[in-house]
């Protein structure tokens, strides 16, 4: 575990939880994409625990293509039709794994 970035994605959680920070809040969702394991592990985590309010920084991802597959899966943990609207087309990738995280999320 890197410890910088870890402190890093948890004081943007509590930044972004309490003052609604968009660039907070970016910083926790481009954690999804660190080569670290346990890094993305808890800004997915940090992310689903914020819920509908996440929506908008993993929509982001997914238009700047970081963590695809993950922010697609942290997606599907939200659930709700705003984030099923954003997983859809994902279906269809080029990319298998996107493709793969994308369908398994609508086979729930």
């Amino acid at each position: 575990m890197k410890w910088g970035e870890a402190a890093a994605v948890f004081s943007a959680f509590g930044a972004w939880r309490v003052t609604g920070s968009a660039r907070a809040g970016g910083v926790l969702a481009r954690a999804l994409a660190s080569p670290d394991e346990t890094n993305r592990t808890a800004a997915g985590i940090l992310l689903v625990r914020g819920g509908a309010r996440a929506v908008p920084l993993l929509r982001e991802n997914l238009q700047q293509g970081v963590a695809v597959a993950l922010s697609l899966r942290v997606l599907g943990d939200i659930g709700g039709p705003e984030a099923a609207a954003l997983i859809e087309p994902y279906q269809r990738d080029p990319d298998p794994q996107v493709a793969a995280a994308a369908r398994a999320l609508f086979q729930r």
